[in-house]
């Protein structure tokens, strides 16, 4: 027979159990990479070669703009090969100027500067965080303030106003 006590602490042991097992399944380690947790509300899929969009998070928090590339053909290419196929993101504030960019085949690359920054054109839609875009072999998904994108081999990179992360 078992004591009251000893139900109790089965019963704590059982709850922490479950706690610990919710916490991992969220955290970026169980998911296999340092990509922010988030809700997916809306997801925009597009197969046009060029795409742009930037967050909207609330002000203060700095935006970041983003540019998905995949088969666009480069300024005098003559072949298919040399065709520029990318996700790109940039930040840009008083105190950091950065982008960073994943090729199709997982490359990152980070540039860090005044001469890496760009501006997002004319008309660009704005997304809230819970937004996944998704074109060519890329996906990109805005969170609180960062944005994750990956190439479909699940290689990439987060960006925020303060850091890029390869994942």
């Amino acid at each position: 027979m078992m004591t009251a006590g000893a139900h109790l602490r089965g019963a704590r042991v059982a709850a922490s159990l479950v706690i610990v097992l919710a916490v991992s399944l969220l955290s970026p380690a169980a998911r296999g990479g340092a990509a922010p947790a988030v809700r997916i509300d809306t997801v925009v899929t597009t197969t046009l070669r060029v795409y742009e969009f930037t967050t909207w998070f609330n002000p203060p928090a700095v935006d970041i703009s983003c540019e998905i590339d995949h088969g666009l053909a480069q300024a005098g290419a003559a072949t298919i090969a040399q065709t520029i196929n990318q996700a790109y993101c940039m930040s840009s504030s008083r105190s950091l100027t950065h982008h960073v960019t994943v090729s199709a085949t997982g490359v990152v690359r980070r540039c860090v500067g005044v001469m890496c920054g760009s501006n997002a054109g004319l008309g660009t839609p704005s997304f809230y965080p819970g937004t996944e875009v998704r074109s060519g072999p890329f996906t990109c998904v805005i969170s609180t303030h960062a944005v994750t994108c990956r190439e479909h081999g699940a290689r990439g990179f987060v960006i925020t106003a303060r850091a890029i992360t390869s994942i």
